[in-house]
């Protein structure tokens, strides 16, 4: 059943992978976690309809462990060892985490609905049924439940922009410090 369900979802699963950690190696070990713990879990899925869910359920709790872990390490590395590219990485990670810890104190009324759509990439429609909402409705919470982060971010954080990528400085009074 594993090498079954391997060979079904492994490249939709990579693709999202990528789009949540951008170095292909690392990408790669998400992946191989992941269906780690799909092997180590199959048992626990009870309701096999609910298959592709219970999979990406599984992978964005390994990527968000990857950052967790990431974020644990930041004090440990020296600054002036890192290379740009490097840094480019770290700042995403240091960004990645500071939205994780402002997202959840945005109102609950958009904040599910948010994380559906931004982080867990469901469909507005799929959304609006799982919530019992209208479509209307859900594309105004996730307009409302952006603009709450975006204020947090913009109270939280200073950002820079240049020509190839965005940093980010959190403030001191900051909660992700």
């Amino acid at each position: 059943m594993i090498t079954q369900i391997w060979h079904d979802f492994h490249q939709q699963l990579l693709v999202f992978i990528k789009s949540k950690v951008s170095n292909q190696d690392i990408a790669e070990d998400i992946l191989q976690d992941t269906f780690i713990r799909v092997q180590k879990n199959i048992a626990t899925l009870h309701e096999p309809n609910k298959l592709t869910s219970w999979l990406y359920q599984i992978c964005r709790n390994v990527i968000i462990d990857y950052y967790r872990k990431q974020t644990l390490n930041i004090d440990d590395i020296d600054v002036n060892e890192l290379t740009n590219e490097t840094n480019i990485e770290l700042d995403r990670i240091k960004l990645n985490s500071c939205i994780n810890l402002l997202i959840n104190d945005i109102d609950e009324s958009y904040k599910d609905i948010l994380v559906a759509y931004e982080i867990n990439c469901l469909k507005q429609k799929d959304i609006a049924q799982h919530f019992n909402l209208s479509l209307p409705a859900v594309k105004s919470r996730i307009k409302r439940g952006r603009h709450q982060l975006k204020e947090k971010l913009i109270y939280c954080c200073d950002f820079n922009f240049n020509e190839n990528n965005i940093t980010h400085e959190c403030k001191v009074d900051c909660s992700c410090n």
